[in-house]
């Protein structure tokens, strides 16, 4: 899966890790740094996906946090993966900022990083519920009176884009049939007639907008894709 990912590590380490991610994922970009200062500034100078430290000694270990929390403070939008072999180097590198910690011996890094490559998909079908994803990891879907195939990970729905009551029960079959997607419906009128269908399909959230806020729904959606994310990155 084409990407840009830049890779902190000791250099036999860095040489490995750029062999497998070349093999496994042609058509990367790899730039790799020893020192997560210098990852912190090659990476603000580039446009970077994936920021992977991998796994150091132990002597190195605040070192690693410092580089993932400068890639925070510095407004690093891609995800930064962190390498480490004990469980409490793993949770000190998600408080720190990281997306996602990981054993090399337990989860193989290029599997790993292939997967935190993928940005989940999310099809609306109103223009400012797909403004939601602007800036987001994630890869927008328009869709209108058809329903997306295949299914993406995420699927919103507004009432007042689909007035008749043959849209609402298509719906509901189609989340049935997909029980791994996320649909949010988002009330923002439409009329009585496809508010009143959009709420029979029992399909949950329903977000009544006047009510709730866009707020909500944008709440919704970061952690739906987080939670999608993750499941991705976990399996791996």
């Amino acid at each position: 899966m084409p990407g840009r990912v830049i890779v902190c590590g000791d250099l036999p380490d860095r040489y490995e890790a750029e062999r497998l991610l070349a093999e496994h994922q042609p058509g990367l970009h790899l730039d790799s740094v020893a020192r997560p200062w210098e990852m912190v500034e090659r990476a603000m100078s580039g446009s970077y996906d994936v920021a992977l430290l991998l796994k150091g000694p132990i002597a190195a270990h605040e070192a690693r946090l410092e580089g993932v929390a400068g890639l925070r403070r510095n407004g690093f939008t891609g995800k930064i993966l962190a390498g480490g072999a004990f469980l409490t180097e793993k949770q000190d590198a998600v408080r720190a900022g990281a997306d996602y910690a990981f054993d090399p011996d337990r989860q193989a890094l290029e599997r790993v990083v292939g997967a935190a490559l993928v940005r989940p998909a999310v099809a609306a079908d109103h223009p400012y519920l797909r403004y939601l994803v602007v800036g987001e990891w994630a890869r927008s879907v328009a869709y209108a009176a058809e329903l997306p195939t295949p299914p993406t990970d995420i699927l919103l729905a507004a009432t007042s884009c689909h007035t008749g009551a043959a849209f609402w029960s298509t719906l509901a079959a189609y989340v049935r049939a997909n029980p791994s997607m996320r649909c949010v419906v988002v009330e923002d009128d439409g009329g009585v007639d496809a508010r009143t269908e959009a709420l029979a399909t029992g399909i949950q959230p329903y977000v009544v907008l006047e009510q709730e806020g866009l707020g909500k729904v944008t709440e919704l959606v970061r952690r739906f894709l987080r939670e999608s994310w993750l499941a991705t990155v976990t399996a791996a």
